[in-house]
């Protein structure tokens, strides 16, 4: 007879039971879901961050006590206030890289060193030293003798250099004080007996030329380092202006104006044929558009207009001096503005035979043809202005081919400066030889594409824009920004709307950076 345990019911019952009681918990034991939405003290910190900079005071945020949510009028304040136009200074820092304070323009004959044992200034960078006082060491610390035809008088030393004394100057960095420099350095005349102009390259190498008036012709490392300070500056404040007064952002990439102040200025009056490291000739502005400015006018800032050749920010000289190539201008607008960087595929470029590298034509060469068929003819709008320089090769006086430089190439020799550093004077294969004679902007460049050397940089950033190209990348990448954070692939049509109101606002950078602030998506984020 089988036996039925009671055990299996009453643990089936409890069971039941157990599962009763928690089937619903009550409300109060319920965590609420997390709202991903910032509040609106949240949505006002991130704003003005974002915005501004810094966080906001404790009386903005008392304003937000009786209100359901950041009043609009409070965004716009923010948008139109100096605090933005400086936040977007600092962004476009990061675009442009306009801190050039590694470039220096003066070779070492200009520069001067001062001796803090004599307290006096003299040249070190040898060529004057060593042709005149025999080593590189300074004069003597005495006055300067003169002989009965006015000559320096240069006195024997023991170890076996011949030195003069020193003279007062007061130098142009500093016209307030007087200070001594050695008189060989000290020369002030514009050409030597020996038919030298003193203002131009190679004057070092002459004795009887000397820094010019005022030392004008010679730096030392706080001058240079000045100089090229106020470059970046001067493209910062064109930035900011475009920035605060709401132009479109258009005006960025095709406005003819620059900021100068008094080292800009003087550079450009007095020094640009002695600073022999970088090419700042022909100079790409009308030295009659430059005010009277002292070099002591660092804080000084005067707007000049520029010829129709200039492209904003992109032929500024910080820009020109940071990308001192062709190609590496072009990349660098490639990859900042339109979001299409020059590197090859994830698979990898298939080896090239033998017989294909010896193609001189980039475009055409098999492996590099990937990049350089369109880096090229990038690069070609860069074409009339000099490589590591700032110098314009105006088509009246550089036209795009030289009889001349094509002569002197073929026969080897007599080649002018000119024909040397801008023309295409040597072929080392058959192909290049149809090019002698050529500006190098020219130079392998197919007919279509010979407009991008005549119009310049600025036709290039004009067809982006009305390509929605650089609207699309700007939408993304200032979106990807704000966010701290690369944008999801569900966030793409969201940047692609971004792009169109940007191009509808009349391209306003502002109208852009609200249009993200006022977005779900950044107030998603915290």
């Amino acid at each position: 007879m089988r036996t039925t345990s009671v055990a299996a019911p009453i643990a089936a019952a409890l069971l039941i039971a157990a599962a009763s009681a928690w089937a619903a918990p009550p409300k109060a034991a319920i965590c609420p879901v997390d709202d991903p939405t910032m509040d609106r003290y949240e949505f006002l910190r991130s704003a003005s961050l974002e915005v501004r900079g810094n966080v906001p005071t404790v009386a903005e945020y008392k304003t937000l006590d009786k209100s359901k949510d950041v009043p609009m009028s409070t965004l716009d304040s923010w948008l139109k206030s100096d605090a933005f136009a400086q936040q977007a200074v600092r962004v476009h820092r990061s675009l442009f890289w306009n801190s050039i304070e590694n470039v220096r323009p003066f070779g070492a004959n200009t520069s001067l060193r001062y001796d803090k044992k004599m307290k006096l200034w003299w040249r070190s960078g040898g060529a004057f030293s060593f042709k005149q006082r025999g080593n590189r060491v300074p004069c003597l610390d005495k006055p300067v003798a003169y002989d009965k035809d006015g000559k320096i008088v240069y006195w024997d030393q023991a170890d076996g250099t011949k030195r003069e004394g020193w003279v007062k100057v007061k130098p142009y960095w500093n016209l307030a004080s007087e200070v001594k420099v050695c008189a060989g350095d000290a020369q002030a005349g514009t050409v030597s007996p020996n038919g030298t102009k003193c203002d131009q390259i190679g004057y070092a190498f002459d004795p009887s030329c000397g820094c010019g008036p005022n030392l004008r012709w010679c730096t030392y490392g706080t001058v240079q380092l000045t100089l090229v300070r106020s470059w970046a500056k001067a493209m910062d404040l064109q930035i900011r202006d475009i920035i605060k007064e709401n132009r479109p952002y258009t005006d960025l990439f095709s406005e003819k104006v620059a900021y100068v102040n008094g080292p800009i200025v003087f550079f450009w009056k007095y020094q640009t044929a002695v600073a022999n490291r970088l090419r700042f000739n022909p100079a790409p502005l009308d030295h009659a558009q430059l005010p009277y400015l002292k070099w002591s006018d660092v804080d000084k800032w005067v707007k000049v207009k520029l010829g129709p050749e200039h492209a904003g920010v992109l032929t500024s000289p910080a820009f020109l001096l940071r990308f001192q190539t062709n190609r590496a201008r072009a990349n660098r607008y490639y990859n900042t503005f339109l979001c299409q960087p020059f590197q090859p595929p994830e698979s990898g470029i298939p080896v090239a035979a033998e017989e294909a590298l010896k193609e001189p034509n980039l475009q055409k060469r098999p492996g590099c043809k990937y990049c350089h068929a369109l880096l090229e003819p990038v690069a070609s709008f860069w074409g009339r202005w000099t490589e590591q320089g700032v110098g314009f090769l105006n088509p009246n006086n550089y036209p795009a081919y030289s009889k001349k430089c094509e002569q002197c190439a073929k026969t080897g020799s007599g080649c002018t400066t000119v024909c040397k550093r801008y023309y295409f004077t040597k072929a080392l294969s058959e192909p290049e030889k149809d090019f002698l004679g050529v500006l190098n902007g020219y130079v392998f460049l197919q007919k279509v594409h010979e407009k991008h050397v005549k119009y310049g940089p600025r036709l290039m950033a004009m067809e982006t824009f009305a390509d929605g190209r650089l609207p699309e990348c700007m939408a993304a990448t200032t979106a990807a920004r704000m966010l701290g954070r690369k944008l999801k692939p569900d966030e793409r049509s969201w940047a692609k709307k971004l792009s169109v109101e940007f191009a509808q606002s009349g391209y306003s950078y502002r109208a852009l950076v609200k249009s993200i602030l006022t977005s779900k998506v950044f107030r998603r984020v915290r």
